[in-house]
């Protein structure tokens, strides 16, 4: 990750969302009695108004990336052990209208709002309106990504005017589980990828929250078909099945299947389909030309060699082998 020491001035977060914006920002080369002033200044920018407090020597050691999409915005945000508060003075001066989800890679935290304090761990979440106040802190180092959604993209139609007051969500069962971590595998590829990020990862992305925070006549009926997808393409050097993708997306094998049905396809053919792709980009790749076929059908989820060259011969009309010749 790239490390930068430039004041919040030289990143200012677009008044208006443009697509695919990049923001880099970290404390690191700051001097130790500036890093907190800078770090609430360029939160106030990027995120929003806040007051962070640290009891370690070396201040607030933290870096943040920030991405803005087509409709919503993300952040990584590394770090030692640090509170942010979002207090009512805040949220007077500085209002936001937006819903937060952060997804906690790394670290412990607690989360003290107005019914209470929960502790989390790694693999948990937060979700919190951010005009309500709260106090987030981490006891450790810590990493996290956050998926901001525009209230209107959050629940155009609800009622519920507490369904986003700050709370911990558990990440105990397999679907919450595989549709978090979709989430952040598609939050970190989305940085990776900057400008030229996919829009089906904010899709996903859109899906995964509203799927996590319960609003799930918000998701629309296209949710867990982007996810079961998202969730194919994240495992494809694994041993997959239909009752396996759909438990870990959290419906009914016969209701995965009904989804894939409607896109003119199943699973198995989708799942067919994904392998036989990467088997070739793996095949034309300059830097994977001394991986052996073996070895490439193996990171393509089918380790018998013999069983990879038929299913690549069905799909492609020639050998592997012969395909990467073609590229040479």
């Amino acid at each position: 990750m790239t490390h930068s020491s430039a004041s919040p001035s030289e990143t200012p977060r677009p008044a208006h969302p443009s697509a695919s914006a990049l923001s880099r920002f970290s404390t690191t080369g700051a001097p130790v009695s500036d890093r907190i002033t800078l770090w609430e200044e360029y939160n106030e920018q990027e995120l929003f108004g806040l007051r962070c407090t640290t009891l370690s020597d070396r201040s607030i050691m933290a870096t943040q990336v920030n991405l803005e999409m087509d409709r919503i915005r993300l952040a990584h945000i590394q770090g030692n052990e640090h509170v942010i508060e979002r207090s009512a003075s805040s949220i007077r001066s500085h209002p936001v209208d937006s819903v937060m989800l952060c997804l906690l890679l790394q670290g412990s935290a607690f989360l003290y709002h107005g019914d209470g304090c929960e502790t989390l761990s790694a693999g948990d979440a937060v979700v919190y309106d951010a005009n309500r106040p709260f106090m987030y802190g981490f006891a450790s180092d810590m990493r996290q990504v956050i998926v901001e959604v525009p209230r209107e993209l959050a629940s155009p139609h609800s009622g519920q005017a507490d369904q986003y007051r700050p709370k911990v969500l558990r990440i105990g069962d397999s679907a919450a589980a595989t549709q978090a971590k979709l989430a952040a595998h598609s939050a970190l590829m989305a940085f990776q990828q900057g400008e030229n990020a996919s829009p089906d990862a904010e899709e996903v992305l859109l899906d995964a929250f509203h799927l996590l925070t319960g609003s799930r006549e918000q998701a629309g009926a296209r949710a867990y078909l982007n996810l079961a997808q998202a969730c194919i393409n994240s495992r494809l050097t694994e041993e997959l099945s239909v009752d396996r993708v759909a438990r870990e997306v959290g419906i009914s094998p016969r209701h995965l299947n009904r989804l894939f049905t409607e896109e003119g396809t199943t699973p198995g053919r989708f799942i067919t389909t994904q392998r036989m792709n990467l088997a070739a980009q793996l095949l034309r790749d300059p830097a994977r030309m001394d991986l052996s076929i073996a070895q490439i059908g193996a990171r393509a989820g089918l380790p018998e060699p013999t069983q990879f060259s038929r299913a690549f011969k069905r799909h492609f009309g020639m050998s592997p082998r012969e395909y990467r010749s073609t590229s040479d």
